[in-house]
């Protein structure tokens, strides 16, 4: 019977689970693998996560994957460069600082902030180093980096100078993404859109200009009352309005109302969506005219919220002008709209911002508007609506997507200012070559996504307005050119500051603007002002391959993160390199979904549906779940990481511990059938194996294959099912059973005995090395036990010290014979437990109406089940009975059937094989046999008595 002390049960998993933490601590393997410098290294990058609050079950997920992955590197016989990350500057930090303080960031100064933000950004990623150190992952920490450290900072301002020269960085007026909220501009990555936003859009009545260019459009017409009717959904930034854009191949319509002789300019195609509204919707007009889009250039019109009827505003082109909403005519603000502010570029528009930074509107000679909020419907849209009047023709609330800080959930503006940009014109086409060619992305197919997102970026803003940073090391003059200054005698002299100073505090700090240049400069600075713009966080962890993979030519072998960050730092790190060394700085991504609940609902403070990682590791909760321990919550990170959606729930959970208890199970068995086996005096050669044993070698050969196909592809899910289904079917219900007899009541040394520990050895062996980066304390726990089963020396190392062993080239491979005779003895088995229902096969003898032809073929199906070592005395073995599991397998001819046809319980097959086929009829009936008091197989001849094989055992011990 088996013996071993490998528990079968999973009570006390935590405790477990520690003590092989403390007897093996991850520091320990870190420094011996660092040490074998002879194996090929491999590089996994660690994306920074923000320092600014505890781990959730996301931070969970994504760093037991990569500890996954860093594991079956180690063991694939890698050395590993894995130094964990932290993102430390930017404004959720330093709002977060200010809060825990009870201050706001206007009435502190900048090295106060500095200050705070450092103190809060410092203690916070300390909470999550330890522990993320609990969680056992395998990483460099004694070399964490985090981005506000010196050396980083260094770093970071070598890349903007580089990038710079190459004439990549550039300064300008241009409408960016604005949160009035915390008052600095936005990246598109920093942007979320909300689907019920809601808008008042109005239809808005510009007067237009009574000259010769709109009579020649409208002869023999009064021109005193002619509009072009504009329709927006931002009313505040009528105060910005500089042109009204037509699409020059629309045919325009002159829609008059003899009742108010009134005349609208509107867009052919438009007008039938105009009509729901008043005062269309009453049908009391008349179309006396029409145009082409490109005869209305020579018209003018005046400024609908200043109204002074003297400055008049052109009527431009635009392909941005379509169909489908609105009027056709399009109001033009160059500092709210991307569009808008090429136009301006293009017909000398000027920029004017309708609102200031607060988002308050900026329009100083009308006091019933000035310093009104811009967004609040109350406020400064209301004030606008009271402000044209009559012009407003209607007015409504308009539910549609709309872009908001994704930090603060508020809405943003797009507002012009000098801002700091990184020119993706010139990236993106050699960016989406890299993407297609150069780089693979698992799960396949991401790349799409990825490649998609890469071609559509427009330009990357990279200054904020806030002091939570890395300061954008640029002077300007103080005269009204207000010229950029910057040298490489700035760069030198700053980045020797830093490391003199150990921080970058200083150019907050000074007072003396002297002591920020270069003494080569000195005689300048009474005309120079430091730049207030810090670096945007994007642009920080961007940065991070060129200060962590310097000693390897600067990629990773792998970037892993959630499918979030093809938008975030996939693409913020792959533009930044392209620029610096014209490729990606990670040659693999792998990206894994997002955690949900059960209901498949986005974890939630507000909704009260977050999950606590250590709830789901040490047991409570809302969820209740169970004391599942790492091994469990590894496995179902494994499971489940791969798909978009990543469900944590008490069921799920509970899933992945049966799944582990039901290995555990088969593992013990393997091990406990092991207590007597050594691998260097009792195993058997492969061409000496029973035939069962060879086909089993074989598959586990099979499984081995397909799982570091998957493992070198990051199909770790993949790999894993193939490799618990291959325990818990092929192991278990079928190899397990079939030889149980012969491990339990064969002799000791028996050759039967022999072969079959030699391939429970090979399983045991292979299949725990292979569970081990998703298991790893199952794995150490029965590493342990192998070894002192082996008899290794005392001291037993930690499992990750060893590479993955692989089977001899003879275990690779079987004959088409013994292929052949385990199709037709699976497929007997098959049918055989079909027909049993819920009788015991041990009970029953099969008996199976056979041609000719296919009495030799079972024949031979026998004779390859039986063969064994001609030193090897083999009295009594029924191999085939052995592998179906019944008392007896009796052979009839067809002819016989004639006379059975009553019986009920038979199954008539013709089974194709690979080189012909086995056409058989089977029956199956109780056995006039007894059970055998020692073994329990139904094969003794008489009641009460031993078989004949348990007899000739015993008479021979």
């Amino acid at each position: 019977m088996p013996k071993s002390k490998f528990a079968s049960t999973m009570k006390n998993r935590v405790k477990l689970e520690n003590d092989i933490k403390q007897k093996f601590p991850v520091n320990q393997l870190w420094d011996w693998q660092s040490k074998q410098t002879h194996r090929p290294v491999f590089v996994l990058h660690d994306g920074p996560p923000y320092a600014n609050g505890p781990l959730h079950l996301g931070h969970f997920l994504n760093k037991i994957q990569k500890d996954i992955i860093v594991r079956y590197k180690l063991l694939a016989g890698h050395r590993i460069d894995f130094r964990l990350g932290w993102d430390c500057h930017g404004l959720p930090i330093e709002l977060k600082a200010l809060q825990k303080n009870k201050t706001k960031s206007t009435s502190e100064d900048p090295l106060t902030i500095r200050r705070l933000a450092r103190q809060f950004a410092s203690e916070t990623l300390e909470k999550q180093k330890a522990e993320l150190q609990s969680w056992g992952i395998l990483a460099d920490w004694s070399n964490c980096y985090k981005t506000f450290d010196k050396g980083y900072i260094i770093d970071q301002i070598k890349l903007f100078w580089i990038l710079y020269q190459k004439g990549l960085l550039y300064r300008q007026y241009k409408p960016v993404n604005w949160s009035p909220t915390v008052q600095s501009a936005l990246a598109e990555s920093e942007l979320e859109y909300n689907n019920k936003h809601q808008s008042t859009a109005i239809y808005v009545r510009f007067r237009l200009k009574n000259d010769d260019s709109l009579s020649r459009l409208l002869p023999q017409t009064s021109l005193e009352n002619v509009y072009a009717l504009i329709w927006t959904t931002t009313p505040w930034s009528l105060v910005g309005n500089q042109a009204v854009a037509v699409n020059e191949n629309f045919k325009y319509l002159f829609v008059t109302f003899p009742s108010t002789n009134d005349t609208y300019i509107i867009a052919e195609p438009l007008l039938s969506n105009i009509k729901q509204y008043p005062p269309f919707s009453n049908e009391q007009f008349e179309i006396i005219g029409d145009c082409l889009g490109s005869q209305l250039t020579k018209v003018k019109y005046y400024h609908p919220i200043y109204q002074d009827q003297v400055t008049t505003y052109p009527i431009v082109i635009s392909d941005h002008v379509t169909s489908e909403l609105g009027t056709g005519l399009v109001h033009i603000a160059p500092a709210h709209g991307a569009d808008d502010f090429l136009l301006s570029i293009k017909h000398n528009l000027q920029c004017v911002n309708a609102v200031n930074l607060t988002g308050h509107l900026h329009c100083p000679t009308i006091e019933s508007l000035h310093n009104r909020n811009a967004l609040d419907p109350n406020d400064g849209i209301q004030s606008i609506l009271k402000h044209l009047n009559s012009n407003v023709l209607h007015h409504y609330q308009l539910t549609h997507s709309y872009p908001y800080d994704w930090r603060e959930k508020k809405p943003v503006l797009i507002l012009g200012s000098q801002q700091w940009f990184i020119d993706t014109t010139r990236l993106r086409d050699r960016a989406c070559n890299v993407i297609s060619d150069e780089v693979k992305i698992y799960p396949e197919g991401g790349g799409k996504s990825f490649l998609s997102m890469t071609a559509r970026r427009p330009y990357w803003c990279i200054s904020r307005q806030r002091c939570w940073g890395v300061p954008i090391p640029v002077f300007y003059s103080k005269d009204e050119k207000n010229e950029l200054v910057v040298n490489e005698d700035i760069i030198e002299h700053l980045i020797k500051c830093v490391q003199e100073k150990g921080s970058i505090d200083f150019w907050w700090s000074a007072d003396d603007i002297k002591d920020l240049l270069p003494k080569s400069m000195h005689d300048q600075a009474e005309n120079l002002v430091r730049a207030n713009d810090i670096f945007d966080v994007w642009f920080d962890s961007g940065s991070s391959f060129y200060s962590l993979l310097k000693d390897f030519n600067y990629q990773a072998d792998l970037y892993c993160e959630g499918h979030d960050q093809f938008n975030g730092w996939f693409l913020s790190s792959l533009l930044l390199s392209t620029g610096f060394q014209s490729r990606a700085p990670f040659s693999n991504i792998f990206v894994h979904g997002f955690v949900v609940d059960k209901n498949n609902q986005k974890m939630s403070k507000s909704i009260g549906n977050v999950i606590e990682p250590s709830h789901m590791i040490y047991g409570g909760g809302k969820e209740r779940f169970l004391e599942n321990g790492f091994d469990v919550c590894r496995e179902w990170v494994t499971r489940e990481s791969y798909k978009q959606q990543c469900k944590a729930s008490a069921e799920d959970l509970g899933k992945a511990y049966k799944r582990v208890y039901e290995i555990r199970n088969v593992l013990k068995f393997l091990l406990g059938n092991l207590y007597d086996y050594q691998v260097d005096k009792h195993s058997v050669a492969v061409e000496n194996l029973t035939a069962v044993d060879q086909y089993m070698a074989y598959r586990l050969h099979q499984v081995l294959t397909t799982f570091h196909n998957d493992f070198d592809r990051y199909r770790m899910y993949h790999g894993l099912i193939t490799a618990e289904t291959f325990i818990q079917t092929d192991v278990s219900s079928f190899y397990c059973s079939v030889t149980k007899d012969r491990l339990y009541c064969n002799p000791p040394d028996s050759h039967l005995r022999r072969s079959t520990q030699t391939v429970f050895h090979l399983l045991l062996k292979c299949l725990n090395e292979r569970l081990a980066p998703v298991m790893p304390y199952l794995a150490q726990e029965l590493h342990n036990e192998l070894s002192v089963l082996n008899h290794k020396e005392k001291k037993i190392n930690d499992i990750f010290e060893n590479e993955f062993t692989f089977l001899e080239r003879a275990f690779t491979d079987i004959s088409s014979e013994l292929a052949s005779t385990m199709v037709i003895v699976f497929h007997l088995r098959d049918t055989f437990h079909k027909m049993l229902q819920n009788r015991r096969a041990i009970l029953c003898d099969i008996v199976l109406y056979l041609s000719d032809k296919a009495k030799v073929q079972l024949k031979q199906v026998i004779d390859v089940l039986g063969r064994h070592p001609s030193t090897v005395e083999m009295k009594i073995w029924q191999p085939l009975e052995e592998l179906l599991q019944c008392s007896r397998v009796q052979q009839r001819s067809l002819s016989d059937l004639e006379t059975d046809l009553t019986e009920e319980n038979i199954s008539s097959v013709d089974l194709p094989l690979i080189d012909d086929k086995f056409n058989y009829v089977m029956k199956i009936e109780h056995s006039s046999l007894h059970s055998c008091p020692r073994c329990r197989l139904q094969i003794s001849e008489m009641e009460d008595k031993l078989c004949s094989r348990c007899s000739f055992h015993l008479q021979n011990s």
